[in-house]
Protein backbone atom coordinates (compact mmCIF):
# COMPACT_ATOMS: atom_id res chain seq x y z
CA UNK A 1 0.00 0.00 0.00
CA UNK A 2 1.39 3.42 -0.89
CA UNK A 3 1.96 6.49 1.30
CA UNK A 4 -1.42 8.07 -0.82
CA UNK A 5 -3.51 5.58 -0.31
CA UNK A 6 -2.82 5.00 3.85
CA UNK A 7 -3.93 8.86 3.42
CA UNK A 8 -7.26 8.22 1.96
CA UNK A 9 -7.74 5.49 3.82
CA UNK A 10 -7.16 7.11 7.11
CA UNK A 11 -9.84 10.16 6.07
CA UNK A 12 -12.71 7.34 4.68
CA UNK A 13 -12.19 6.22 8.24
CA UNK A 14 -12.43 9.52 9.82
CA UNK A 15 -15.52 10.71 8.01
CA UNK A 16 -18.66 11.89 9.92
CA UNK A 17 -21.74 12.99 9.12
CA UNK A 18 -22.31 16.96 8.87
CA UNK A 19 -24.63 16.57 12.03
CA UNK A 20 -21.75 15.50 13.79
CA UNK A 21 -19.45 18.35 12.71
CA UNK A 22 -19.84 21.80 14.75
CA UNK A 23 -21.19 24.30 12.84
CA UNK A 24 -18.80 27.29 12.20
CA UNK A 25 -20.40 30.72 11.90
CA UNK A 26 -18.08 33.15 9.69
CA UNK A 27 -17.96 36.62 10.48
CA UNK A 28 -20.18 38.50 7.47
CA UNK A 29 -17.60 40.52 5.29
CA UNK A 30 -21.04 42.10 3.89
CA UNK A 31 -22.21 43.68 7.10
CA UNK A 32 -22.07 47.34 7.10
CA UNK A 33 -19.60 48.87 9.60
CA UNK A 34 -18.08 52.00 10.88
CA UNK A 35 -14.61 53.25 9.47
CA UNK A 36 -12.33 56.18 9.75
CA UNK A 37 -11.48 58.30 6.17
CA UNK A 38 -8.73 60.86 5.68
CA UNK A 39 -10.57 63.47 3.60
CA UNK A 40 -8.18 66.09 1.78
CA UNK A 41 -7.76 69.25 3.47
CA UNK A 42 -11.00 71.31 4.21
CA UNK A 43 -12.83 68.54 2.28
CA UNK A 44 -14.82 67.46 5.17
CA UNK A 45 -18.21 68.65 3.46
CA UNK A 46 -17.42 67.37 0.09
CA UNK A 47 -16.79 63.64 1.11
CA UNK A 48 -20.47 63.70 3.11
CA UNK A 49 -21.87 65.02 -0.15
CA UNK A 50 -20.15 62.73 -2.03
CA UNK A 51 -21.01 59.34 0.18
CA UNK A 52 -25.10 60.51 0.25
CA UNK A 53 -24.66 60.77 -3.91
CA UNK A 54 -23.00 57.03 -3.35
CA UNK A 55 -25.62 55.57 -1.19
CA UNK A 56 -22.86 55.34 1.71
CA UNK A 57 -23.99 56.93 4.97
CA UNK A 58 -21.40 59.57 6.68
CA UNK A 59 -20.85 61.43 9.67
CA UNK A 60 -18.46 64.52 10.46
CA UNK A 61 -19.71 66.02 13.91
CA UNK A 62 -19.05 69.44 14.63
CA UNK A 63 -18.35 71.80 17.14
CA UNK A 64 -18.45 75.51 17.84
CA UNK A 65 -15.42 77.62 17.29
CA UNK A 66 -15.18 81.44 17.74
CA UNK A 67 -12.99 82.82 14.75
CA UNK A 68 -11.35 86.07 15.48
CA UNK A 69 -10.65 87.47 11.75
CA UNK A 70 -14.69 87.17 11.17
CA UNK A 71 -15.63 87.74 15.05
CA UNK A 72 -18.22 85.19 15.11
CA UNK A 73 -18.77 81.89 16.04
CA UNK A 74 -18.63 78.58 13.43
CA UNK A 75 -19.02 75.45 13.10
CA UNK A 76 -15.81 73.33 12.28
CA UNK A 77 -15.21 69.77 12.46
CA UNK A 78 -14.91 67.87 15.61
CA UNK A 79 -11.41 65.95 13.59
CA UNK A 80 -10.86 67.84 11.53
CA UNK A 81 -9.39 66.12 8.03
CA UNK A 82 -11.77 62.97 9.26
CA UNK A 83 -15.17 61.72 8.33
CA UNK A 84 -17.26 58.21 9.00
CA UNK A 85 -18.55 56.56 6.35
CA UNK A 86 -20.85 53.48 7.23
CA UNK A 87 -19.51 50.98 4.33
CA UNK A 88 -18.82 46.84 3.92
CA UNK A 89 -15.33 46.12 3.29
CA UNK A 90 -13.67 45.13 1.50
CA UNK A 91 -16.49 45.33 -1.01
CA UNK A 92 -16.92 49.03 -1.22
CA UNK A 93 -13.71 49.82 -0.51
CA UNK A 94 -12.85 51.25 -4.25
CA UNK A 95 -16.34 52.73 -4.17
CA UNK A 96 -15.71 55.20 -1.42
CA UNK A 97 -11.81 55.17 -1.73
CA UNK A 98 -12.22 57.01 -5.62
CA UNK A 99 -15.00 59.56 -4.35
CA UNK A 100 -14.13 62.94 -4.55
CA UNK A 101 -12.71 64.38 -1.20
CA UNK A 102 -11.38 61.27 -0.20
CA UNK A 103 -7.66 60.77 0.65
CA UNK A 104 -7.25 57.26 1.91
CA UNK A 105 -9.00 55.21 4.54
CA UNK A 106 -7.40 55.06 7.84
CA UNK A 107 -5.52 51.72 9.01
CA UNK A 108 -2.59 50.75 10.01
CA UNK A 109 0.31 49.40 8.27
CA UNK A 110 -1.32 46.61 5.56
CA UNK A 111 -3.73 45.29 8.30
CA UNK A 112 -7.53 45.79 6.90
CA UNK A 113 -8.57 49.41 8.42
CA UNK A 114 -9.90 48.67 11.96
CA UNK A 115 -13.85 49.11 12.03
CA UNK A 116 -15.53 51.47 14.93
CA UNK A 117 -17.50 50.69 17.89
CA UNK A 118 -21.13 50.88 16.96
CA UNK A 119 -21.34 52.50 20.51
CA UNK A 120 -18.98 55.03 19.62
CA UNK A 121 -20.46 55.90 16.68
CA UNK A 122 -24.06 55.92 18.48
CA UNK A 123 -22.40 58.20 21.11
CA UNK A 124 -21.33 60.39 18.90
CA UNK A 125 -25.25 60.48 17.48
CA UNK A 126 -26.70 60.72 20.37
CA UNK A 127 -24.69 64.04 21.45
CA UNK A 128 -24.96 66.11 18.25
CA UNK A 129 -28.12 68.64 17.67
CA UNK A 130 -30.21 68.79 14.91
CA UNK A 131 -27.30 70.97 13.10
CA UNK A 132 -24.57 68.24 13.94
CA UNK A 133 -22.78 69.94 16.32
CA UNK A 134 -21.49 68.75 19.97
CA UNK A 135 -21.35 70.91 22.88
CA UNK A 136 -17.68 70.78 24.17
CA UNK A 137 -16.75 72.82 27.40
CA UNK A 138 -14.09 74.92 27.83
CA UNK A 139 -10.34 73.86 28.17
CA UNK A 140 -9.93 74.87 31.80
CA UNK A 141 -11.87 74.81 35.32
CA UNK A 142 -12.25 76.80 38.45
CA UNK A 143 -8.82 77.93 39.77
CA UNK A 144 -7.04 77.42 36.41
CA UNK A 145 -4.93 81.24 35.07
CA UNK A 146 -6.25 82.04 31.97
CA UNK A 147 -5.24 84.46 29.47
CA UNK A 148 -7.13 86.82 27.58
CA UNK A 149 -6.91 86.32 23.55
CA UNK A 150 -9.15 89.76 22.67
CA UNK A 151 -7.16 92.53 21.37
CA UNK A 152 -8.27 95.00 24.29
CA UNK A 153 -6.86 92.97 27.06
CA UNK A 154 -4.42 90.46 25.00
CA UNK A 155 -2.03 88.98 27.26
CA UNK A 156 -3.37 89.48 30.27
CA UNK A 157 -3.57 86.91 33.12
CA UNK A 158 -6.23 86.29 35.53
CA UNK A 159 -7.88 83.02 37.52
CA UNK A 160 -10.84 81.31 36.77
CA UNK A 161 -13.95 82.06 39.21
CA UNK A 162 -17.19 80.95 38.28
CA UNK A 163 -17.74 78.97 34.75
CA UNK A 164 -21.35 79.55 33.07
CA UNK A 165 -21.43 76.81 30.99
CA UNK A 166 -24.85 77.18 29.39
CA UNK A 167 -24.23 80.91 29.01
CA UNK A 168 -20.68 80.19 27.43
CA UNK A 169 -19.25 82.69 29.78
CA UNK A 170 -16.99 82.68 32.44
CA UNK A 171 -15.86 85.03 35.19
CA UNK A 172 -12.04 85.81 35.92
CA UNK A 173 -10.65 87.84 38.37
CA UNK A 174 -7.89 90.07 37.06
CA UNK A 175 -4.27 90.17 38.37
CA UNK A 176 -3.95 93.98 38.56
CA UNK A 177 -2.90 96.33 41.30
CA UNK A 178 -6.47 96.10 42.39
CA UNK A 179 -8.32 93.12 42.44
CA UNK A 180 -11.43 93.12 39.78
CA UNK A 181 -13.52 90.41 37.90
CA UNK A 182 -14.80 90.50 34.46
CA UNK A 183 -17.29 88.57 32.81
CA UNK A 184 -16.01 87.51 29.13
CA UNK A 185 -16.93 84.47 26.77
CA UNK A 186 -15.38 81.51 26.99
CA UNK A 187 -13.72 81.77 23.40
CA UNK A 188 -11.90 84.85 24.72
CA UNK A 189 -9.77 83.29 27.25
CA UNK A 190 -7.32 80.31 26.91
CA UNK A 191 -5.63 78.25 29.84
CA UNK A 192 -2.20 78.89 30.48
Amino acid sequence: MSDNDKIYSSLAQDKRSEEDLPSIVLPDNRAKRWYVIRSRPRQEAVCLEEFTRAGFEGLCPLRMEYRFRRRQEEAVPLFPGYVFCRMSYPDDYHSVRWLRGVLHMVQFGESAPPALDDDVMKFFIESMNGEGVIETGPEFVEGDRVQFLTESMKGMVGTVLRIDSAEKRVHVLMDLLYQATIEVRTYQVKAV
